[in-house]
């Protein structure tokens, strides 16, 4: 039996369905490269059993790859986004890793990476519109 294919453009797409491809992308990577498996991890800070802070990424490879980077607005320019990196970057020694990097943009962190000691090694000017997109690493 012949199977039927169709390719649709979804643009409300499930979140299960985009969970289900970043899944199957992983464990594509983990098989080709075949360094062990990815290792996800959180740190974060609660008030009152809700999060206000916090970061979150994944453990791979001797790599760690930051995915989120986020403060409430009460929080900023009070130092947590300085003990965020810290703990991530300390979360990342403690599992083996030899570098830490992640993608940003302007628009939202500033020179914030450039004072915890990251470089830049890419960037894309006005992408999106208005801002750059920036990838950035620290070696540990």
């Amino acid at each position: 039996m012949q199977a039927s294919y169709s390719l649709v453009v979804e643009r409300e797409p499930d979140p299960h369905d985009l969970a289900f491809l970043e899944e199957r992308m992983a464990e594509a990577a983990v098989a080709a490269i075949a360094v062990g498996d990815e290792e996800e991890f959180a740190i974060v800070f609660r008030e009152d059993g809700r999060v206000v802070a916090g970061t979150s990424g994944t453990i791979w490879g001797g790599c760690c790859q930051v995915h989120v980077v986020w403060v409430d607005d009460a929080l900023r320019r009070r130092g947590a986004g300085r003990m965020l990196m810290a703990e991530t970057e300390a979360e990342a020694r403690r599992r083996g890793c030899r570098l830490i990097m992640g993608i940003t943009y302007d628009v939202l962190i500033g020179d914030f990476y450039d004072r915890q000691g990251y470089r830049t090694v890419g960037a894309i000017e006005d992408c999106p519109a208005g801002t750059t997109t920036r990838w950035y690493c620290k070696d540990l």
